[in-house]
């Protein structure tokens, strides 16, 4: 990486309101010709701090399947644990087939891991095998019927909200 590159990415970690701005518009899926018009800003700018956020993993693309369009279905495990081992245990769950992501959390559950499948006896089997792990104390799960889409516009009015605090 040059040495132009690593100021560009230390910059973007010291982000001004325009930063902000521009990682709206690309939480709401605007391209950087848009985000150029709506913002009033030079396109080659909006480019240069749109690959400064992105190289310093400020925001990253992400794709998510409609499962339900797909005939598949998606899980939540909440996973209590009785030893504390959050991270060893969440890498453990993360190899199993179908699970889609995991993520570590403090209040109620202590890991919380989407699965996808398409029969019953899938679930049956992922959370048989995450009871054989270690340390892990019980398992809560419920099924994903419906994503509700959220507006760009209310998107757009939570995330100003937040940049006005910071």
């Amino acid at each position: 990486m040059s040495i132009q590159l690593d100021k560009k990415i230390e910059k973007a970690h010291k982000l001004d309101k325009i930063d902000y701005r521009i990682i709206c518009q690309l939480l709401l899926g605007s391209d950087s010709k848009s985000i150029s018009s709506i913002l009033h800003i030079a396109l080659s700018t909006i480019q240069r701090r749109t690959r400064a956020i992105i190289f310093a993993n400020i925001i990253t693309r992400e794709y998510t399947p409609n499962c339900q369009i797909l005939g598949i279905s998606k899980a939540l495990l909440h996973i209590y644990l009785s030893d504390g081992k959050l991270r060893e245990t969440a890498e453990k769950i993360s190899e199993m087939e179908g699970i889609i992501s995991v993520s570590l959390h403090i209040g109620n559950s202590d890991i919380l891991a989407e699965f996808v499948y398409v029969n019953a006896d899938s679930i049956v089997d992922i959370i048989s095998s995450i009871k054989k792990i270690e340390g892990v104390e019980r398992i809560v799960w419920s099924q994903e019927i419906e994503n509700i889409i959220i507006s760009n516009d209310k998107i757009m009015k939570t995330y100003q909200k937040l940049i006005e605090i910071l």
